[in-house]
């Protein structure tokens, strides 16, 4: 059979509606494409390899991470792609869920990775149901939510740069990605299963998971300012070339006059040093205290440091215990914050013990606080 590697300069003679593109897609779909090698295993993993690193400059442990047995996940593509011998021949299949936009780029995916793997044609393309979903708003970090699904062997987490967060199953077929939702410490939970009862069900599991007592989020009050002030720049430059036909109208010469501003400059005094952990208890202690460690040359490889340092601390007396709803606030102002590891300890004061309730370590990058 017509190899993908010699074929792609006949299919940029043919039709527009032919392999690379086909028809639109439904919206809603899981697009699955499916071809054959004569490569075997590794070597084809060898051959993505290199496509990956030449791409996007990742190596396929980060960029196709194994999520089962002979399956892996297209972190940059969000798509999963197993490889099955079938005689001879090895059988590549890939399945990527979206709706009539994307499943029309995922063919041309699709041709990339049958093209570096020397594939033969016909790619063979279905369309299937689309995949389910499921979201809110958690005050949980990747850890958490690992922890939650811990129970569920095939929820695998997976390291990402293009998400907060992503934990994956290839059967059932399941993505839990995590998207930052502001600077408080909150994450958005997307659930993406099978059917809508799958997607909230695991839904409903890590929201359980997130209501325990823990440290629930960390973030900066000033790098907050910063980032409001940054997106009201932004949104009144747009707003003003619009209006006055003005190209190019710089962001920063409007972020300098909103600074400047005397009431900005009175916020910005009252936030400045202080950084803020979001917390849930579920006993009417006394008083609960945050302390904060520096953590001095912080390895992210191995996690091992070289000394602690006290950056600052601060107690809340008598904090109220919510059944229900967002978390408590702990303010502390730092000695210096600046970009690093710290580790955050929540500690109660009940019955004259004090209790450890969590401790967590984190690093700040100068703007958000991202769990270690």
């Amino acid at each position: 059979m017509l190899r993908v590697a010699t074929a792609l300069a006949a299919l940029a003679c043919t039709p527009i509606n032919a392999q690379l593109f086909g028809p639109p897609a439904a919206r809603g779909v899981l697009l699955v494409g499916e071809f054959r090698t004569r490569l075997p295993y590794e070597t084809a993993l060898q051959r993505l390899d290199r496509y990956y690193e030449e791409q996007i400059g990742r190596k396929i442990a980060v960029a196709l991470p194994r999520v089962a047995s002979n399956i892996h996940y297209d972190v940059w593509h969000d798509m999963w792609i197993s490889f099955q011998p079938a005689g001879e021949a090895l059988a590549i299949t890939m399945k990527h869920a979206g709706d009539a936009v994307t499943a029309r780029l995922g063919r041309g995916w699709m041709m990339e990775i049958a093209g570096r793997t020397q594939g033969e044609l016909p790619i063979e393309f279905k369309e299937l149901p689309p995949l389910q979903s499921a979201e809110a708003d958690l005050f949980a970090s990747r850890k958490d939510l690992v922890q939650a699904l811990a129970a569920q062997p095939s929820m695998t987490p997976v390291l990402t740069w293009e998400h907060a967060g992503l934990i994956v199953s290839a059967a059932p077929l399941a993505a839990i990605t995590l998207a930052f939702a502001g600077a408080r410490g909150v994450h958005h939970a997307t659930i993406t299963a099978e059917s809508a009862a799958a997607a909230k069900q695991l839904l409903a599991t890590l929201v359980t998971a997130s209501s325990k007592p823990c440290i629930c989020g960390v973030y900066s009050e000033a790098a907050e300012l910063d980032d409001e002030i940054g997106r009201a720049a932004r949104d009144k430059a747009e707003d003003t070339a619009q209006k006055l036909s003005v190209v190019n109208m710089d962001p920063k010469v409007i972020e300098g006059q909103l600074r400047a501003e005397p009431e900005m400059q009175k916020r910005a005094a009252a936030v400045a040093g202080y950084s803020v952990v979001r917390y849930r208890i579920d006993k009417p202690y006394v008083r609960v205290n945050i302390r904060w460690t520096g953590l001095e040359g912080y390895n992210r490889e191995d996690g091992k440091f070289q000394a602690e340092r006290e950056a600052g601390q601060s107690s809340i007396a008598a904090p109220r215990m919510p059944a229900s709803g967002p978390p408590l606030s702990g303010r502390t102002k730092l000695d210096a914050l600046k970009p690093g590891a710290y580790r955050v300890t929540l500690e109660g004061e009940l019955a004259g013990q004090k209790i450890k309730i969590d401790e967590r370590d984190f690093w700040f990058d100068g703007k958000r606080f991202e769990e270690l």
